[in-house]
């Protein structure tokens, strides 16, 4: 049987926790017969636990399904076959990229990893580059390449940055025309180690702790899965991920953004409580589908199932996910993920607006601690309601511009 090597860059609880059990189901249910090799992308030694447990490991999956019931279940991961050191063991990372058997090459080296320094091959997409040069010089074909790092146009960033390093190197041609570059879209809350493990395993150091939740959008077409056959109800091919990115952002990032002020100011402290509430759920599922599914470009069956997952989401009984985490550099958070909500939308969102006076009312209390300097400054003085809404620097506008905008924000803050 064909083997599928994979090549992965990253060791950590996600690609874990997200890619290799993909990669396990597709084993077990189109005989894809895949097995990951990973680099560790940093300096320094692969930690000892691999080695000590044959990379194998718990998946531990926790959470509430789409029936409502909590789950609890472990798998182990068998797929893992080795972690190399990258400045330790570049010589055996070569020879996994010069094998006929890889096929395909997966990342996750955080949103910094993707990165172009001018003659420095040490970062990801320079090491891509050597790789890549190796697998030209041994004439062997192309890859398919899903970094799971979470930029916009990452596949496609990420070959330009490829290609930048080989100049004019005839590798850069193999790497144009026989080298399949994907842009993808991941989602999952990988939370890791558990801090009960000895509950399932006492001797596994390496066990990752997941929600049931898993989403891969791929910009991609059909002809993908003639040779990664992706689960379809986990994996979603398209040719445009904007309307998924913004999904997201929205449904899910800009909820925490838009409960966690408040949630705050009323005593709660973990984002499950909130659900636990009467009150504060019945307003979490208002900005949900009344205040943020609108503005969003995708079906409206597809909008609200999504909306419902995110629901079971925060109220994961096992996440314990901190209000006080969620409220770091909430001015930056609030701009990116609700401001843009607010301008789409026809009327004025009533508790996405709220939300803005309740951070302000929150950071008058606590300095605006958790934030920028900068912003912290702003909170130390005479800084009013107005003044916050007017401050062009924060928001690139005044919002009192906004019909309603002032008058709702100056309810909330007072």
């Amino acid at each position: 049987m064909k083997k599928n090597k994979i090549l992965q860059f990253g060791e950590g609880v996600f690609l874990r926790g997200f890619v290799e059990p993909l990669i396990q189901r597709m084993n077990k249910e189109s005989n894809f017969n895949g097995e990951v090799y990973a680099v560790k992308p940093r300096s320094g030694a692969v930690p000892q636990r691999f080695s000590d447990q044959n990379c194998q490991y718990n998946l531990l999956v926790r959470g509430i399904a789409e029936n409502g019931e909590t789950i609890e279940s472990v798998e182990k991961i068998t797929v893992l076959k080795k972690v190399f050191s990258s400045s330790e063991e570049w010589a055996e990372v070569e020879a996994v990229a010069c094998d006929e058997d890889l096929h395909f090459i997966f990342s996750n080296t955080t949103e910094a990893g993707i990165t172009y320094e001018e003659g420095n091959f040490d970062t990801f997409p320079g090491k891509l580059a050597r790789l890549l040069k190796k697998r030209f010089e041994a004439n062997l074909p192309g890859v398919d390449i899903l970094p799971c790092e979470l930029i916009e146009n990452n596949g496609q960033t990420l070959k330009e940055y490829v290609l930048r390093y080989l100049g004019n190197d005839p590798a850069a041609e193999y790497v144009k025309n026989s080298c399949r570059f994907y842009d993808t879209l991941v989602d999952r809350i990988v939370s890791g180690f558990p801090a009960d493990y000895a509950r399932f395993d006492a001797a596994d150091q390496l066990m990752v702790a997941v929600e049931p939740f898993a989403f891969l959008a791929v910009k991609a077409d059909s002809e993908l899965l003639e040779r990664l056959p992706l689960p379809d109800d986990v994996a979603l091919l398209t040719d445009d991920l904007a309307p998924y990115r913004t999904r997201k952002v929205r449904a899910l990032n800009a909820s925490h953004t838009c409960m966690v002020s408040g949630g705050l100011l009323a005593g709660f402290t973990e984002v499950q409580e909130l659900l636990t509430d009467e009150k504060f759920r019945q307003r979490i599922e208002s900005t949900l589908f009344d205040e943020i599914l609108p503005t969003i470009a995708l079906p409206d069956a597809e909008k609200r199932a999504f909306a419902e997952s995110v629901l079971r989401r925060f109220a994961n009984p096992f996440a314990h996910h901190k209000l006080e985490a969620i409220a770091l550099n909430s001015v930056a958070k609030w701009k990116v993920r609700i401001l843009p909500v607010i301008l789409d939308s026809g009327k004025l969102p009533y508790y996405l607006s709220r939300s803005l006076g309740e951070l302000y009312k929150r950071y008058k209390e606590n300095n605006a601690s958790g934030d920028t300097a900068e912003v912290a400054a702003r909170f130390a003085g005479d800084y009013t309601v107005n003044d916050f809404l007017a401050d062009k620097e924060l928001w690139g506008m005044e919002l009192h511009e906004i019909a309603g905008m002032a008058e709702t924000v100056r309810e909330a803050a007072l």
